[in-house]
């Protein structure tokens, strides 16, 4: 699940920020990171994604602010396109505002002190959902912003949004606050069809050796080389994919707990009660209670 270096804002005729409108058949980028934050509203689209340590699902009407050099990925449920006419009427699109942190802080700071935006930038690096009036703001402003020229609309558009999200505390962290990563610049694109595959395959029984064979390492090497970048198991990885696509059914209450279980990949009802707990610190039968 190695993570490509992704240079955003070099060469952009502007370097302090940028803003963009992404409307594809599915998302299709790699797991990455880069100097810039990204702020990123999900129009139209469902799947799962990754930001740091965290794995969970994601939906329409989502809003995150990713800080820089965290890694991420949001990969759609589905991007089988072979059929024509499905690559034809599916859509999957974003809005998205990247800030070069270090410019705008030097740029704000020919005007005042900017001790507090440093430090809204360093806390973003956990990664952070919002929610509430805040995201409801932030996603309007956002839709205005992308659709204006570069100028004083737009710039003034962006320091609205710079001031809702420093002024707000309506926002989750998704990252563990521990969490670094390990990776280099240099693209190394074995360990991302591994998470791809994991992705597609969830729902069946994964073999070590399969994906051992993959990305063309032996067993030892490849669990090796995947807790060195991931600061978890290949199997604790498995594991939080299915349990948070048993969360979104659970969410949908239209299938019994024995059936989500067996439908996310697990082999027993007691072994998805068990490692369901684990990560959510709750039984399933007790999160959808929570929930209701």
């Amino acid at each position: 699940m190695k993570p490509v270096f992704a240079k955003i804002l070099e060469g952009a005729e502007i370097t302090t920020f940028a803003t963009k409108d992404v409307q594809r058949p599915f998302f299709s980028t790699e797991f990455h990171f880069h100097s810039a934050c990204q702020m990123t509203y999900i129009v139209e689209s469902e799947g799962k994604r990754i930001i740091g340590d965290n794995i969970s699902n994601f939906a329409s009407d989502e809003l995150t602010f990713v800080g820089p050099d965290l890694p991420h990925v949001w990969h759609n449920n589905n991007t089988d396109c072979s059929d024509t006419e499905l690559a034809e009427t599916k859509v999957s699109r974003s809005l998205a505002l990247y800030i070069e942190p270090k410019l705008m802080s030097k740029l704000l700071g020919q005007f005042f002190q900017t001790n507090k935006i440093e430090a809204f930038f360093l806390a973003s690096k956990r990664g952070l959902l919002f929610r509430g009036a805040t995201k409801e703001q932030l996603k309007q402003k956002l839709k205005e912003i992308v659709k204006l020229d570069y100028g004083f609309k737009k710039t003034i558009l962006l320091l609205e949004i710079m001031e809702l999200m420093l002024s707000s505390a309506e926002f989750d962290y998704l990252s563990s606050a521990g969490y670094t990563h390990n990776y280099s610049p240099v693209d190394n694109s074995k360990i991302d069809r591994i998470f791809k595959f994991v992705f597609n395959n969830y729902t069946g029984e994964i073999q070590l050796d399969q994906v051992a064979r993959l990305s063309n390492m032996s067993k030892h090497s490849f669990c090796r080389y995947f807790k060195s970048r991931t600061q978890k198991t290949f199997v604790q990885f498995v594991n939080e994919v299915r349990v948070s696509e048993s969360c979104r059914l659970i969410v949908e209450n239209k299938h019994q707990i024995t059936q989500i279980a067996y439908a996310c990949g697990f082999n027993s009802l007691s072994n998805f009660n068990k490692i369901f707990k684990s990560i959510k610190g709750v039984t399933p039968t007790q999160y959808k209670s929570q929930i209701r």
